[in-house]
């Protein structure tokens, strides 16, 4: 989880959070308060990721504006699948053989759904 949560922050939020400082200094901001938007635009960044990850296995494609479940079919392990994993010792050898197997993809739902995968990262969403 640790690696996700560094990559999370390299791959979403720390745009959002260099915007959030840059805002500040460009409005004469002192350091400590520039430094202060950045941490809020990190958090924000890693919630709005992590939201957008299980909304990639609740939402439909017409509410998320691209297709669902559009993660597990490239192959991208996010938070639900992680603490799922953590549930079930069974699920990280299904996602080790990838899922270009629709039965891959089925079993690996199986598993998230019977976990608190999707819980879990909303709950870590909301500590952010």
């Amino acid at each position: 989880m640790e690696y996700y949560m560094q990559k999370t922050y390299y791959k979403t939020a720390s745009l959002i959070a260099n915007s959030c400082k840059a805002i500040s200094l460009l409005a004469d901001q002192t350091a400590e308060a520039a430094n202060l938007a950045h941490a809020y635009g990190s958090n924000l960044g890693l919630a709005f990721q992590l939201i957008d990850d299980v909304l990639d296995f609740t939402g439909t494609s017409a509410s998320l504006g691209k297709d669902s479940l559009s993660d597990i079919h490239h192959e991208i392990v996010t938070a639900p699948s992680l603490f799922a994993m953590e549930e079930f010792p069974e699920l990280p050898p299904v996602v080790d053989c990838g899922f270009e197997d629709p039965k891959n993809v089925d079993l690996a739902l199986q598993y998230l759904w019977k976990s608190h995968g999707i819980q879990r990262a909303k709950e870590l969403a909301r500590a952010c």
